[in-house]
């Protein structure tokens, strides 16, 4: 269906495009990086959301809204997770970069930043869903330790849509990093998973020196 949207018309539409990424990764990947050369926006925009959806859900997590009000914690939420999204789209493509090139592959930042960005796109929809969702129901108090119990097909279908969610990018990381190192499916994984590694030490580094800073 892409296909032939774009040589009748030019270029395939965004939406057209995310769409048919789920289903067929393989094929839509190399599309969305010839997008990425010329229009970083889309992959910016939502990097951006799933950053933004990872604060809200911690704010909840943390009750941030009793000590800071909800104003301040929702004004937080948007700025803080915009930045959490648009740091993490840059440094994880540039470790999937890293990565790829250790095991052989095509490690292009271009395109390892195009896989994050075009993948973490489920997570717009979840955002544009579950955030009027939930204030609707818990209206101020969203943030809030004492926020009423939604009813209970409402709060599982819910969990499940972010399950969903996060499994749908997840293996659109995996497939989109095949593509873009042209690797096969599991050597992407192992990509991904020495990518992990390398985070994991830069955290435990990081750490280090936070805890021996305070003690010093």
């Amino acid at each position: 269906m892409v296909a032939a949207t774009r040589s009748a018309t030019g270029p395939a539409p965004l939406l057209v495009e995310l769409l048919e990424l789920v289903p067929h990764p393989a094929r839509l990947f190399p599309a969305l990086f010839r997008r990425a050369e010329r229009e970083a926006l889309p992959q910016i925009v939502f990097s951006g959301a799933a950053g933004i959806f990872i604060a809200y859900a911690a704010a909840q997590l943390l009750a941030l809204g009793d000590r800071f009000g909800f104003l301040p914690t929702a004004v937080g939420v948007l700025l803080v997770g915009a930045a959490i999204g648009e740091v993490g789209l840059y440094f994880a493509g540039g470790l999937l970069s890293w990565s790829a090139d250790a095991i052989d592959g095509e490690g292009d930042a271009g395109r390892m930043d195009a896989v994050v960005g075009y993948s973490a796109w489920p997570f717009l929809p979840l955002l544009a869903i579950v955030v009027p969702t939930e204030l609707s129901l818990y209206g101020d108090a969203v943030f809030s330790a004492q926020r009423p119990e939604a009813p209970l097909a409402i709060a599982w279908g819910i969990r499940l849509l972010e399950v969903a969610t996060a499994l749908v990018s997840a293996t659109l990381v995996v497939r989109g990093t095949a593509v873009a190192a042209r690797l096969s499916n599991l050597q992407a994984a192992e990509v991904i998973a020495l990518s992990l590694l390398e985070l994991g030490g830069i955290a435990v580094v990081v750490l280090t020196i936070l805890v021996i800073s305070f003690l010093y």
